[in-house]
């Protein structure tokens, strides 16, 4: 996952104020500070908690070329509240320890950084410094004059979204770093939970016609999400439903993987030089007819569940399977305007499920759209029409708050993961990665033209 950040509308603060609409309340400016000061805790608490299971050990692991280790996340998300609100905002305000805020400082992106072998500072002395963000963004929130107050809330809540994604990448880095153990350690055990069973396969219908997407205006999100604007979608059908590890293994047992002509030319390459037969973490267990597969979870090996979507799986994987089974990949705009009027949440974090599950069925469908994966999209990531670099970003983090930058060579997802906060899923939410990923959650779902 790209190591970017949110913008907010520029003006007012995204937090309720003003006279009420459709009768809701009007919130203070007591209230106001008491909200955003209970986002905040929550955010960091939620970090702390994910690295509650570990060792000191476990937090100083890199086995991801561009990942870094759990402690290095702990102390990134700081370093952005110290030098978009507190530096900024707070008088006389002095950095905890100014070596850190080059140590856990984003990342250049000129070129490939040298692994972050995080010995020290140890994992007690970044929960200090943690401790220490805390007491100095509560004191800020609390003494911070009217008169920048809009200025100071957006920019802590660009902070607090960025801690709330890097939840998800904290994760992803100690789940791979869990795999490559030999032990197969698990993060935390498995919830005690009932099988829900596949849902039944179906297609959801659309006309197709002129229709809409783009996030809303003013609701708060990501540059590369707007501005809305109009796209014509011919005919289509999308599946009610993400494609099951069952019927991804029909494919890898029907020579899927080595059958060349499903594949687009920079894919069977890849696939070639990294010996996938599989997604990633599938292993098999066994040996003779009693073969069984397996996939490492944060919950340590488990035996495949066929009923579950598929995950760990690249862009070009998700596209050779739809040319096998005669479908193909949606479009994005496809995509959201299914999605834009469903109510069906997916397994997302926050529900006590590490995993993705086999969603619960009720209606017709569409299910699981955002949630469980990230699903792949045949589009490539790029700005809508009428983009415009948002004013005035680089005077909180320079470059790292304009997603749009990063519009080349990626392709595009939709929805959101099991490893997703809630508030970072949503219709028009657009996540982009470079076809060879398999490190995120991510699947995918057909569609084929009507």
């Amino acid at each position: 996952m790209p190591d970017t950040h949110p913008i907010l509308p520029a003006g007012p603060s995204s937090l309720p104020s003003g006279p009420p609409s459709d009768g809701g309340a009007v919130l203070s400016a007591t209230e106001r500070r008491q909200t955003l000061a209970s986002r905040f805790q929550k955010a960091r608490a939620r970090s702390a908690e994910l690295v509650a299971t570990l060792s000191p050990e476990d937090l100083m692991v890199q086995t991801v070329p561009d990942g870094a280790p759990a402690k290095w996340h702990l102390a990134h998300t700081s370093w952005l509240f110290e030098v978009a609100a507190l530096i900024p905002f707070s008088p006389g305000y002095r950095p905890a320890d100014p070596a850190f805020l080059d140590l856990f400082a984003a990342r250049s992106e000129r070129a490939t950084p040298p692994p972050r072998v995080l010995s020290r500072p140890s994992a007690a002395e970044i929960m200090r410094h943690r401790d220490q963000i805390n007491a100095a963004v509560l004191h800020l929130i609390d003494g911070i004059d009217e008169g920048l107050w809009d200025t100071a809330e957006a920019a802590l809540m660009m902070a607090i979204a960025h801690e709330r994604r890097h939840q998800e990448r904290m994760l992803l880095h100690i789940k791979h770093a869990l795999w490559c153990n030999p032990l197969r350690p698990a993060y935390e055990q498995a919830p005690d939970h009932p099988h829900l069973g596949v849902p039944p396969d179906g297609w959801v219908e659309q006309p197709g016609g002129l229709v809409e997407i783009g996030r809303p205006v003013p609701l708060p999100g990501f540059d590369h999400e707007g501005p809305r604007h109009r796209v014509w979608l011919n005919p289509y059908r999308l599946a009610a439903r993400p494609v099951t590890c069952g019927e991804f293994l029909t494919f890898i047992e029907a020579g899927g993987y080595s059958d060349r002509s499903l594949w687009m030319t920079d894919g069977w390459e890849t696939a070639r030089a990294e010996g996938w037969s599989a997604p990633l973490y599938w292993e098999r267990g066994g040996f003779g007819p009693g073969t069984r597969w397996q996939i490492f979870t944060l919950y340590g090996m488990q035996p495949l569940n066929p009923d579950e979507p598929v995950c760990h799986v690249s862009w070009y994987e998700a596209d050779a399977y739809a040319r096998w089974s005669g479908k193909r990949l949606p479009l994005e705009a496809e995509w959201e305007v299914v999605a834009a009027g469903c109510d069906s949440m997916g397994n997302l974090l926050g529900t006590g499920h590490r995993h993705p599950r086999a969603g619960t069925c009720h209606g017709t469908g569409p299910w699981q759209m955002c949630g469980d994966v990230w699903e792949w999209t045949r589009d490539a990531f790029t700005t809508y029409p009428g983009y415009r670099r948002p004013d005035g970003c680089d005077k909180v983090v320079p470059d790292e708050a304009v997603n749009g930058r990063l519009a080349s060579n990626r392709m595009v997802l939709r929805g959101g993961s099991c490893l997703t906060p809630f508030d970072h899923a949503g219709p028009w939410t657009r996540h982009y990665l470079r076809p060879e990923t398999r490190l995120a959650v991510s699947g995918f779902r057909l569609a084929e033209d009507a």
